[in-house]
């Protein structure tokens, strides 16, 4: 199928779901991202929920992170140290949505689609659910761990007339850094 014949939000979905692979691998996790059917896990356990929106040209979108607070403390750079602190493992869940959209705005960037990313809002609780605007068309996703669960949920609307553009060959060769990488010159 051609980018031309892909609707929008399909896009947008696939792009999230890579950049969620990418992030999750970046911290050592095995990755296996699955759409939910609808299913809400069950269980009661501490979890954080970061929401962060990013908008522009027409696109408009919110990344919802689920996590069990067990996955937070095993991803947080100063695991295996002294116990972290509460307001650490905010910020650090809110800091994973906020690398996770970015990896998404940087995979947009390659198909003409430049975003501007909001500030992360965090929610706490045992039974925190996600909401999506109205009209938005929602994906949500799933990724186990012995460590947690973690819960994506994708939110999207694209304003009619949007068109994403075929991404340049050059962006996918060789002398493209992959992220985290300085260039010196």
């Amino acid at each position: 199928m051609s980018l031309n014949e892909l609707n929008p939000h399909d896009l947008l979905n696939d792009l999230y779901v890579a950049a969620c692979r990418a992030l999750l691998e970046a911290y050592g996790l095995t990755v296996n991202v699955r759409e939910h059917g609808g299913v809400v896990d069950s269980r009661v356990k501490v979890n954080y929920i970061s929401v962060l929106s990013a908008n522009g040209g027409g696109v408009n979108l919110s990344s919802m992170l689920k996590i069990d607070r067990d996955l937070v403390i095993r991803m947080h750079p100063l695991n295996g140290g002294d116990p972290i602190a509460q307001p650490d493992l905010e910020d650090w869940c809110m800091e994973l949505n906020n690398q996770l959209v970015g990896r998404l705005k940087n995979k947009l960037i390659g198909y003409g689609a430049v975003v501007l990313i909001g500030l992360p809002l965090l929610l706490t609780g045992t039974d925190v659910n996600s909401i999506a605007s109205p009209h938005s068309e929602v994906h949500q996703y799933s990724v186990e761990s012995a460590d947690g669960q973690i819960t994506l949920t994708i939110a999207t609307l694209v304003d009619p007339g949007v068109h994403l553009e075929e991404p340049d060959a050059s962006l996918h060769e060789e002398n493209v850094m992959d992220e985290g990488m300085v260039s010196l010159f």
